[in-house]
């Protein structure tokens, strides 16, 4: 009976580690087959976790090329790269080859497991390593001629090409689609496809970037595609657009926002100078902020007289330099009161002439102060004959001569 005891132990013991010992891990992500041109870098992606078991998740790259199949790792390649992040129970690698040729064409497998019994490769141990294949093509580089790199210097015409050359036996050209740093770009040439050129009507220096044209090619006799594309660089001096007049006016104590914004490419750097003299520190009331679109701005609260000065935007990028000033005029709080005080001086010196010649009329005329039929001196009453004759001597004080 105890031997039976002893016997039936040692099975659950062996079934208990033979159960540990299977690997127990499912592929989250799993690597995609690729089709590339020669001189290019691809990147294949593996990630996988555990379903069962308490062991790490291992995971192992081999490649299959002309019926041979080995581990690969950073020393294979000096061209091979791997990146691998394990967490508690799962792993996940990202595996790169820059400038591939066309002899990495191959089969590639993701291998993971976390069977504790799991030994260094999994090309010897198949059964205890889960695995994920994906396949790489790649073909011989096509001859794609662009235009080269371009400067804009005024508004024009601008035609960009790119010519396929002899694609081969494999491979037919299917599209050509073109973009402007990374965004789509609007074509005012023909829509027909392949579309080789690329026509901007009046180009201006909004215009500059680097614009890709895309080839995509048909894998005769599959349903594959691979794609290659060129990049072609157009420049364009700097050219500030703000609109403002060469003099603006504010009131002491106002707060005043100069805006300015360029176009150009590279991307022009935009600055403020005052009075030839960049602003580089500025004060508690004088702040610089960049908008959203790119525009240079200079915000000054609480305006004083001293901030009167000539403020110049400057644009600058490889190509050249764009300046525009702007003269700033800041008035007095009490420059509305001038005016009026001003008027009123006049009024009082004008009051003040007219009284003087009045009273001075006034007192370069004789007083009369005898009384109405008071008789005069006796050297009057001698002349009496000739009072009469002349008319009385006596003057009221409001009469004139």
């Amino acid at each position: 009976m105890m031997k039976l005891g002893v016997i039936t132990t040692l099975l659950l013991v062996i079934f208990a580690a033979s159960c540990r010992a299977q690997n127990q891990v499912e592929f989250t992500t799993s690597p995609l087959g690729t089709t590339a041109f020669a001189g290019n870098d691809v990147l294949l992606s593996c990630e996988a976790q555990n379903t069962g078991g308490g062991d790490d998740v291992d995971i192992i790259w081999t490649s299959s090329s002309s019926g041979t199949s080995a581990v690969i790792d950073d020393s294979s390649d000096a061209r091979f790269n791997f990146a691998t992040v394990t967490t508690t129970g799962a792993a996940k690698s990202n595996f790169s080859i820059d400038s591939v040729q066309v002899s990495d064409t191959g089969t590639y497998k993701c291998y993971a497991s976390n069977d504790p019994t799991r030994g260094s490769s999994p090309l010897s141990e198949p059964t205890k390593w889960a695995v994920a294949t994906a396949s790489l093509q790649i073909y011989a580089s096509v001859t794609i001629n662009q235009t080269a790199d371009r400067n804009l210097t005024e508004r024009e015409d601008l035609v960009l090409s790119c010519q396929v050359s002899n694609p081969g036996s494999q491979l037919e050209v299917a599209t050509v689609s073109w973009t402007k740093n990374g965004q789509a770009v609007t074509d005012d040439g023909s829509k027909a496809q392949p579309n080789y050129d690329l026509k901007v009507s009046t180009a201006s220096g909004t215009d500059g970037g680097i614009y890709t044209c895309t080839v995509t090619f048909n894998v005769i006799g599959t349903s594959a595609t691979v794609t290659d594309s060129r990049d072609i660089t157009v420049y364009s001096p700097p050219k500030i657009t703000s609109k403002f007049r060469k003099s603006v006016k504010y009131q002491e104590g106002e707060t005043v926002t100069l805006k300015c914004a360029a176009e150009g490419y590279p991307v022009p750097t935009v600055k403020w100078l005052k009075d030839g003299e960049e602003l580089v520190n500025m004060s508690a009331r004088m702040s610089y902020f960049v908008d959203d679109d790119g525009a240079a701005n200079i915000r000054i609260k609480n305006l004083e007289m001293n901030d009167r000065a000539t403020y110049v935007c400057s644009a600058e990028n490889s190509q050249g330099t764009d300046t525009l000033e702007v003269l700033l005029r800041v008035k007095d709080r009490l420059a509305a009161l001038w005016p009026f005080l001003g008027i009123l001086a006049e009024v009082i010196i004008l009051v003040c002439i007219i009284f003087y010649f009045e009273k001075r009329k006034t007192d370069s005329e004789p007083s009369m102060d005898v009384p109405l039929g008071i008789a005069g001196s006796s050297s009057n009453r001698d002349k009496g004959d000739d009072r009469e004759g002349s008319g009385p001597t006596f003057r009221f004080p409001w009469s004139r001569r």
